[in-house]
Parts: structure tokens; C-alpha cells; sequence
């Protein structure tokens, strides 16, 4: 799809470029810009893969709109469609980056379509000439040739790594101040090369013997260009090592004069052959990429048919018929068969010897390298599909995921606000009352869940989750699970089953997660089995690990999501159609939980409508010596008669319930509103414990638990204190403990918590 960012205030001139492109592109995507903050929005989102602008807008002009596009996005082309234009401001927009400018006009309208269709093929094409440019510089550096800079007495002004390795040095620091260039070199050669540069300014080419410090002698190729400025001259050369090339050259002068030139280059291979078919002669290019030896052509056991396979019989046939025919043959692309069995992709060109038709030569270029680059060019183009269908799968599930939440998090302000409405506003009876109150707990409850569940995660993927570690007896931590969704069970007559073993030993961990776990997995069975079926839950001892089964005849996994059931925002349904809530969360802390306690967890299920299992296996302790639990929570308020309680919050709400709360356990209480109502009520209360919201208006809970904290201990400076705020991330408890409150606590809390956190401050 072709998206087109088009800027124009004037909606007639939009519509009459809209249709124009329209005849011209079919699957075409136009976001019209009229007004600068729809401009903003657009550059802020940067979906286009073109811009077509006017130049005289209300707001702006085109050149000011075509260099903050280029500002942000410089490789998107941008075409000016204005009857504003002149010269000047055609010269000045292409200067910016402009890649055409159209004159608005009757005629003209059909001429945009085809100045889009070429700003974009320019902009493919100044894309494919940087990555050339950047290959091109990158062979440059990987070249075995010295560049180097120097003055005209020889000092070393510069020069690259291979330049250093050819003089065997390691820096430029191993030449020394008065040491110059030409000290590696015979007086009698730097001479000779001097007297041509003074004589000729232009590259000169040489070839001299250079002396290394290590002692050994190369032959080196020197390109120099002499520039003089002023009184300063430069000289620029490159250096390359041709001492193998200079032996070679020696050899072959004493060979026969065919092969004088074969040896000079081995950059491609090639080889001499008759009528028969047998190659008399090769380099040594082409005897490596055919694998066959010197020895073995001497002896006649190199033969055309033996490194050419029968599938091309048609093609040499045609190589043949042309070299009749013409003496010189089109180069093709075949394979070569390696003596050690192997393919390699060769381009062949043959052409008789001059005077013959039976004998001829042949020029082989080994494109096995190619031929790696166009497959890894290809799968690169996998994998970059593959990438992007990936990342549109996940934005799929975020999408799905946000809008899940909203969903989720709505439903339950629906009858909240709704029964608070009624209980306002109307006489209800009193089973009404208890309904609507009981209505109101629930969807409170199930808010509050979805906050912890997302609090959770975002623990995890902070890597912040931790676990109050203890030994932990798995038999109760499957009883409490189990009352906290008996009644859910019962509404919809799913029967529980219990296959507990009583000589499972105990686990290292966490009882308050390992709840969490076991009541995770029940919720999803009891939620996912229908009216009248059958949930199971079973603990055996297997190997040295205690397994949990929880195993439900509900709607079941298919085995298309079977794999991604404890992915983090993944549900089977994700329509608006869904029959079951939630936000997919919860078997994603089930996982990270179970594998923070050194277990695994998995699922398995025969299909859709067929039940489900789920498996935990957490390993055992060793030595069975038991470690001190927590002590049950009492479901009763504890007595805090005597004790003496400031509460501040600016939500008269929230500071009126946790108020009522704790003056029905027996407290004094004092409930104010602001930091400044507290430091007035904290002198004449002297209270024992101080419960602070933090989100407060010009004066929030940190800054008021500073001043008290600023206090000395006979004014009530040491006074422990709760921080009691909606604000549960795990930063805001690190804040809450360093501005000096004693323990934090998210909203919305239980009363019988908030009392067990006062008891545990005043013992």
C-alpha cells in the first residue's frame, strides 16, 4: 500500500489531487493535512511514504513544511503541487530536498501522479546508491594496500594499517623524528622515483625493493601524486606487495610463452583444451575451483565430461555449435562437479585459439560467493518477513490486550456506579440492599484483582517480583485456594474433587504465591468447565519434586494455542464475542512464579471441548526440618482500643472509610485533609500511629513525612507511620520507605489488613 501524506488547506485542490492519484495508484492510502496540528500529529506518527505539498498554506509555506519533513524523515521524497511557485522558490525548494515541483493547473493535475510515481522511484534509487557507496568504502578498507601521506623529504605524515604491516611496523611512532621514507629504499631507486616526481607532477608508478627493519626485502608497486601549495608539498601514494607476483614473473619467463600470461592473474580461471575434450592446460585458479591437481592433467585424468554433469549436455552442445559458428561462445551460467563431488556455480566463456577450430580456451568465474550472497540475501528477506509478521502479530495482541483492559476494567464501574446510584437516590428493600452491597463487593474485588494481576506483571518484566521464602506444607496452601472459589464452584454445580497425598513432604517457598498459583489454575477450570462438570485437583509426590494436577472437563486448549497459553497477554478469544473475561494474564504469573520457585509448569489437552491439565512440579526440600510459617490471619478486627491514629488523605472518601474502619476497632482517630490541617492536629492528638495518603495537592505524603521526620523524638519525630496510596509500584514503596514511613500498603486494602499492619507498628 502507497500512503501519501497530502498538505493543502484548500479542500478543492485536495479532492481534485485525490482523484487524480486515485485513477493512477489502485491500492493507495491519502491522509489529508489542512491545519498545523494535524501536520504535528502526522510527523509525530510518521506513516507515509511520500509527501505532496502546496507551498502557500494559512499557517506556513511549503519550504518551511518540506525542511521539517526532511528535518525528521530525510530519505522520504516530497513533490511541491502549488500555483503559487516561481523560479526562486523552485531552486530553493530543490536545494532543501525537493524532488519535483508541479504548477497547479487543469493540464497538470495529470502530470502528479507521474511526478509521485518518480520521486519514488528516486528515492529506491539514491537508497540502493548509499548501500553501494557503504559496500564500496567498506572493500575499500578490507583492500591488502598501504595508502600513505609524506612531505617531500620523506617524512611520514600518514598512513593505514596495511602500510604499516608491509614495513613491519605497528604504529608510526616506531619511525623515528629525523628517520624519512626513503631510508627504506636504495639511494639509487628513491633517486630515479624523486627525479620523475620533480619532472611530472602526476601519478607515477614504480616498483623498487623495499628494505625492512626485521631485514627481510619485498618488492613493492608505489603510486605516488606529487602536489605542491604554496611552498608545502604533499606527496599522496599507495604501496602494495608484489614480491609473489615478481618470483612468479621470473618463473614464468622461463616457460613456454602460452602460460607467460596465464600466471600473471589468478582472479579467474582458466584453462587450454582439444578436440577430445581433455584440458591440457590450466592456472592454478582453475585447478583449485575444479579440486584437480597439476599432476593429475599431465597424466591425462582431467577430462571435460569429468567436471561437467550430463544435465547440461544441451548447453555445451549449444557452446559448441557456436564456437563453430562464431569461434567465440556466449557466457553461461552452469555447474562444475568438484573432484570432491561437490557443485560449484561457475560463469563459462570459450573461444577457439587463434587459427584452430579443435583447440581452444576457456574463462571460468567461480560465482559460488555470489551465489551465497543472493541466498543469504533471500533468507534475509525471510527472516525480515517473518520479523515483520511477528511484530504485526504482537501489536495484534497489544491492540487485542488494551482493548481487553478497557473492557475489563469498565465492567465492574458499571454496577458498582449503578447499585451506589440506587441506594442513593431510591428506598430499596432490605434484600435489595444486601444484593446491591454484595454487587458492589464483588466488582470491587474483581478490580482489584485486575490491578494486582497488572501490578504483578509489571513486577516481572522489571524483574522486581520477589518471595518471602518459607516451608511450606502444599496441603493447606491447595485448602485455602480451594474455599476461595467454592462458591463459585457451587453457583455453577461444578463438582471438586480432592486426590491430596498425605506423604508429600514440603517446599521451599513463598505460601502467599504458591496460593496464588493453585488459586490461578482453579479460577481458570471453574471459569472454563461448564454448569454441571467436573474439576480435579490432585498432589503426589514424583521423584524428588510434588506435583499439582489441576485437571477440569471444561472447553479444553486447541493445539494451535496450546503453545502460547502462558504467554504474557494471550487469550484463545479475544473477540467481542467472548464468553469468558479476563486478561490473560494469569497463567503468565502462574509461570513466573512456579519458575521462581526453581519449578515447571505446563499444559496439556486433548482438544477443544475435551478438559484440560495443568501440571506443577515444584522440587522438594531435602532436609524436612520445618521453617516458621506465617501465622494464619485472623478474619476478625483486632482490638486497637487506646491507640491513638492520625489519618490524612485528600479523598474524603477514602479518608471517611478507613476512619469509620479503625474507630470500630476501638482507635481514636483523627481524619484530616491536607499536610497543613495534619501538623495542626499532630501537636494536639500525640498520636501513636500516623497512616498518610501520598497523592495529595500542594503538600503530597512524602514531603509532609519529611517534616515529621525533621522533628526530634520527644515531639513525635520517631512516630511510626503507614503510607496508604493507590500509587503500588514497586519505585513508590522504595520512595514511601526512604521519605521514612515504616510500611506501604496499596489501596483499596481490607480492614482486617490495615489492622494487622497498626498492630504489627504499636507492639
Amino acid at each position: 500500500m502507497l500512503r501519501i501524506l497530502l498538505i493543502d488547506d484548500n479542500p478543492h485542490d485536495r479532492l481534485l489531487a485525490i482523484n487524480a492519484l486515485e485513477r493512477e495508484f489502485v491500492d493507495l492510502k491519502i491522509q489529508q493535512i489542512a491545519r498545523p496540528q494535524e501536520f504535528e500529529q502526522a510527523l509525530s506518527v510518521g506513516e507515509f511514504d511520500l509527501v505532496i505539498t502546496d507551498y502557500e498554506l494559512r499557517w506556513s509555506n511549503g519550504i518551511e513544511v518540506l525542511r521539517n519533513i526532511k528535518s525528521r524523515y530525510p530519505e522520504i521524497p516530497i513533490v511541491m503541487f502549488t500555483n503559487n511557485g516561481s523560479q526562486e522558490i523552485a531552486v530553493e525548494a530543490m536545494k532543501s530536498g525537493l524532488d519535483d515541483y508541479v504548477i497547479k493547473s487543469p493540464s497538470n493535475y495529470m502530470r502528479l501522479p507521474v511526478a509521485v510515481r518518480l520521486a519514488l522511484k528516486q528515492a529506491v534509487t539514491r537508497h540502493q546508491m548509499t548501500g553501494l557507496e557503504t559496500r564500496f568504502q567498506t572493500l575499500l578498507n578490507q583492500l591488502n594496500v598501504g595508502v600513505y601521506r609524506i612531505t617531500a623529504d620523506g617524512i611520514v605524515l600518514d598512513a593505514n594499517a596495511a602500510f604499516l604491516q608491509l614495513l613491519g611496523l605497528d604504529s608510526l611512532t616506531e619511525i623515528s623524528f629525523n628517520q624519512t621514507w626513503r631510508s627504506y629504499f636504495s639511494t639509487e631507486d628513491d633517486a630515479q622515483l624523486w627525479q620523475q616526481l620533480r619532472i611530472d607532477a602526476g601519478v607515477r608508478e614504480r616498483e623498487l625493493l623495499l628494505h625492512r627493519p626485521d631485514g627481510r626485502e619485498i618488492w613493492v608497486r608505489i603510486s605516488q601524486t606529487f602536489t605542491t601549495n604554496g611552498d608545502t608539498t604533499i606527496i599522496d601514494g599507495i604501496i602494495e606487495d608484489i614480491t609473489e607476483r615478481k618470483y612468479a614473473e621470473k618463473a614464468l619467463q622461463e616457460s613456454e610463452a602460452r602460460f607467460r600470461w596465464i600466471f600473471e592473474s589468478n582472479v579467474i580461471g582458466i584453462c587450454f583444451w582439444n578436440s577430445d575434450g581433455n584440458i591440457t592446460a590450466a592456472n592454478d585458479a582453475y585447478l583449485q575451483l575444479v579440486g584437480y591437481t597439476r599432476a593429475d592433467m599431465k597424466t591425462g585424468g582431467l577430462h571435460w565430461t569429468d567436471i561437467s554433469e550430463s544435465e547440461y549436455n544441451e548447453q555445451d552442445l549449444r557452446i559448441i555449435e557456436e564456437l563453430k559458428q562464431f569461434g567465440i561462445s556466449t557466457p553461461v551460467e552452469k555447474c562444475y562437479i568438484h573432484k570432491a563431488g561437490y557443485r560449484v556455480p561457475i560463469l563459462i566463456g570459450c573461444a577457439f585459439r587463434e587459427g584452430s577450430q579443435t583447440d581452444g580456451f576457456t574463462f571460468v568465474v567461480d560465482l559460488t560467493e555470489r551465489k551465497q550472497a543472493e541466498q543469504e540475501r533471500e533468507q534475509l528477506l525471510q527472516r525480515e518477513q517473518t520479523a515483520r509478521q511477528t511484530a504485526e502479530a504482537a501489536n495484534r495482541v497489544k491492540d487485542e490486550f488494551l482493548a481487553i483492559l478497557s473492557h475489563e476494567l469498565r465492567s465492574p464501574l458499571n454496577p458498582i456506579l449503578g447499585w451506589s446510584k440506587l441506594l442513593v437516590t431510591h428506598k430499596l428493600s432490605e434484600s435489595k440492599i444486601s444484593e446491591a452491597l454484595a454487587t458492589i463487593e464483588r466488582n470491587a474485588k474483581l478490580q482489584a484483582q485486575l490491578i494486582e494481576d497488572l501490578l504483578d506483571i509489571s513486577q516481572i518484566l522489571r524483574g522486581k517480583l520477589s518471595l518471602n521464602i518459607a516451608s511450606v506444607n502444599l496441603q493447606s496452601v491447595i485448602s485455602a485456594a480451594l474455599e476461595t472459589v467454592q462458591l463459585a464452584a457451587q453457583a455453577k454445580a461444578i463438582e471438586i474433587q480432592t486426590t491430596l497425598s498425605a506423604n508429600v513432604g514440603t517446599v521451599l517457598g513463598d505460601p502467599v504465591r504458591l496460593q496464588q498459583v493453585v488459586w490461578n489454575l482453579l479460577s481458570n477450570a471453574v471459569k472454563f468447565t461448564s454448569s454441571g462438570g467436573r474439576v480435579e485437583v490432585r498432589l503426589e509426590q514424583v521423584g524428588r519434586q510434588a506435583q499439582i494436577q489441576v485437571i477440569d472437563t471444561g472447553q479444553g486448549i486447541s493445539s494451535e494455542f496450546l503453545p502460547f497459553v502462558f504467554d504474557y497477554f494471550r487469550q484463545a478469544d479475544s473477540q467481542t464475542t467472548r464468553r469468558f473475561g479476563g486478561l490473560g494474564l494469569g497463567l503468565a504469573i502462574v509461570k513466573h512464579l512456579v519458575e521462581l520457585h526453581g519449578g515447571a509448569v505446563w499444559a496439556a489437552s486433548p482438544g477443544e471441548g475435551q478438559g484440560a491439565i495443568f501440571n506443577v512440579r515444584i522440587p522438594l526440600i531435602k532436609n524436612q526440618t520445618q521453617l516458621s510459617q506465617s501465622p494464619e490471619q485472623s478474619d476478625i478486627y483486632q482490638e486497637l482500643t487506646g491507640i491513638r491514629i492520625l489519618v490524612v488523605d485528600d479523598e474524603v472518601d477514602s479518608r471517611e472509610v478507613v476512619a469509620f474502619m479503625l474507630k470500630e476497632c476501638g482507635a481514636e482517630v483523627i481524619a484530616v485533609p491536607s499536610a497543613a490541617e495534619a501538623l495542626s492536629a499532630f501537636t494536639q492528638l500525640q498520636p501513636d500511629v500516623l497512616v498518610f495518603d501520598i497523592g495529595m495537592p500542594d503538600v503530597d505524603g512524602y514531603m509532609l513525612m519529611r517534616q515529621i521526620r525533621s522533628l526530634p523524638p520527644e515531639k513525635g519525630g520517631q512516630i511510626p507511620a503507614i503510607a496508604l496510596t493507590a500509587y503500588a509500584g514497586e519505585l513508590n514503596k522504595q520512595q514511601a520507605l526512604f521519605a521514612g514511613f515504616q510500611l506501604h500498603s496499596s489501596k483499596p486494602i481490607e480492614p482486617t489488613e490495615l489492622v494487622n499492619l497498626i498492630t504489627q507498628l504499636v507492639k
